[in-house]
């Protein structure tokens, strides 16, 4: 399976291989029977707060019911602007990123798996290392279940994936 090309802001960060040797090493299936390969890490106080005000910022959004439609919806728009314009194909590129919490059920990995192989062309996901209580409670400041989020803004998926590494 190609491996999608990461954002361009982050391409052009000198820590853009440090981020995809991360995401390649820590990379297994999502369930049992899955096809797409994710990394499993841990939770950073970075991605914390970029996820927080990704959320704030209405950069983000959570709950795997409203995160399905809003790829959908926009993916109506890319075929649409596809059918106008036949000659710019759409380039394979990350620029919406999927972090999962790590107590989901197979039923929840499944769907998740089937958004990552339907939005192949833009969709990647991480799985972290903490339940959704602990997930809701570091990007609410609440207790609150949230199993999964969606970056769904191109420079703040890539400041993201700059949030997983270690600090240091």
């Amino acid at each position: 399976m190609p491996v999608l090309k990461l954002p361009k802001d982050l391409v052009a960060d000198p820590r853009h291989d440090a981020v995809s040797t991360l995401l390649t090493k820590h990379a297994g299936l999502l369930w049992e029977s899955g096809r797409n390969r994710v990394a499993s890490l841990p939770m950073t106080e970075a991605l914390a707060t970029e996820l927080r005000h990704a959320l704030l910022a209405e950069h983000a959004c959570h709950g795997l019911e409203l995160i399905a439609d809003k790829l959908a919806s926009e993916q109506k728009g890319l075929d649409a602007l596809a059918r106008k314009a036949p000659e710019n194909p759409q380039n394979a590129r990350a620029s919406r990123l999927l972090f999962l919490a790590n107590d989901g059920s197979t039923r929840f990995y499944r769907d998740c798996d089937a958004l990552l192989s339907r939005y192949r062309q833009r969709l990647m996901a991480c799985r972290l290392e903490l339940p959704g209580e602990a997930l809701g409670e570091k990007i609410t400041g609440s207790p609150r279940l949230i199993r999964s989020v969606l970056v769904f803004d191109k420079k703040v998926t890539a400041r993201a994936l700059l949030a997983l590494l270690p600090p240091g």
